[in-house]
């Protein structure tokens, strides 16, 4: 028999609305296929082997990690085709890296190099398949210009690795028109490295979760044999904060629509002055690196049978948090709010909510318990 989420669930917890779930990977497969696109979702957002998963069966390539360690969570679970979307120098994880295909003949484990120093360190490793990393100035890693990247593919290639393509990260840019800039000068260097490519087809890694549209509008006339892998990986489970004022489908809600699947619910403890009330939810819990919480609902009296109480907008806000607690700040307009209530919060920025949590609950729209996620991280 199913249970509430309030029945007997220690709160704070975290929930998935498996409802979201769903229609936002069923809309994301969509939209890469339209596109013609490769989708290697970012396993860092969740960490969780079974959302991965979910987005494999769907169609995805397979996924994208930041690091060896959240490759071996991938490759422990099954997943044998992974890019790990960052420069790898550590000689354990290029030894670990070299010995995949020897378990696996089709596995494909890529990694990012942005230097002489990191082809140097991964040729000692053998052929291993590389990407090259093309940034910008100002920006994170990655060559500073194209011509810079074509060069270092070269030398790539005259070390004895198997250079794959180009890869870049437009998500750090302030906007759509200036990833669509940069996203073409990284194409321009795909195209020029294709004869270096000995597969037989070129990659070109791009796509963060905020201006994957520009990427799509700048790869639109690429060349038959070049696969462009987006690897957006916040639009599973979506937010209300930062990626629900920046999605592309925002801008074009002709290609879909993302719902926001996270909410974190805890209990209102106390009320102690007029305009406040504190509820025991904190930095441990929930992201607060790119926007506070939002309030989604109040559930009075905080039991399985309360109504869901909707706030009237501004009148119940999240002013701040400390580590185990949240403060509420209510105004005249605002519901009340008493010391028991259930305050269910959405949130701002996925990646920095799942890595607080080991066991995170799978809900139906009816608030009942359907499965329970377990997190990996490292």
């Amino acid at each position: 028999m199913t249970k509430h989420v309030l029945d007997d669930v220690l709160l704070p917890a975290m929930t998935l609305r498996e409802s979201a779930l769903a229609a936002n990977a069923a809309v994301m497969q969509a939209y890469v296929d339209r596109h013609r696109l490769r989708f290697a979702p970012h396993m860092k957002t969740h960490m969780a082997p079974a959302l991965a998963r979910r987005q494999i069966d769907l169609g995805a390539w397979g996924v994208t990690v930041a690091s060896v360690q959240q490759a071996l969570v991938a490759w422990r679970h099954g997943i044998h085709r992974v890019f790990i979307a960052n420069e790898v120098l550590d000689p354990a994880g290029l030894a670990w890296i070299a010995g995949r295909r020897a378990e696996d003949p089709e596995a494909d484990v890529l990694f990012q190099v942005d230097s002489a120093a990191g082809v140097a360190a991964a040729a000692e490793h053998g052929a291993l398949p590389v990407l090259v990393e093309i940034g910008f100035p100002g920006g994170r890693t990655g060559v500073r210009s194209p011509e810079a990247g074509v060069a270092l593919a070269r030398t790539a290639r005259d070390a004895g690795l198997d250079v794959r393509g180009v890869t870049g990260y437009e998500g750090g840019l302030p906007g759509p028109d200036e990833a669509r800039e940069y996203v073409r000068g990284v194409l321009g260097a795909t195209e020029a490295v294709r004869s270096l490519v000995t597969a037989p087809r070129t990659l070109l890694g791009m796509g963060g979760s905020a201006w994957f549209d520009a990427v799509v509008d700048a790869v639109a006339d690429r060349p038959d044999d070049v696969d462009v892998l987006l690897r957006s990986g916040a639009s599973l489970t979506h937010d209300d904060g930062f990626y629900a004022e920046r999605t592309p489908f925002g801008r074009h809600p002709e290609e879909g629509r993302l719902e926001s699947a996270i909410r974190v619910w805890g209990r209102v403890t106390s009320t102690p002055e007029a305009g406040l009330a504190i509820v025991a939810v904190g930095k441990r819990d929930i992201s607060f690196d790119e926007g506070l919480p939002v309030v989604r609902e109040l559930r009075p009296g905080g039991t399985a049978h309360a109504r869901p109480v909707a706030p009237a907008p501004g009148s119940v806000t999240v002013a701040r948090l400390d580590d185990q607690h949240c403060y509420l700040r209510l105004t005249d307009a605002a519901p009340a709010i008493t010391p028991g209530d259930v305050v269910v919060l959405g949130i701002s920025h996925p990646c920095t909510v799942f890595d607080k949590w080991r066991r995170v609950l799978v809900l139906a729209d009816d608030d009942t318990v359907t499965d329970t996620i377990e997190t990996e991280f490292r």
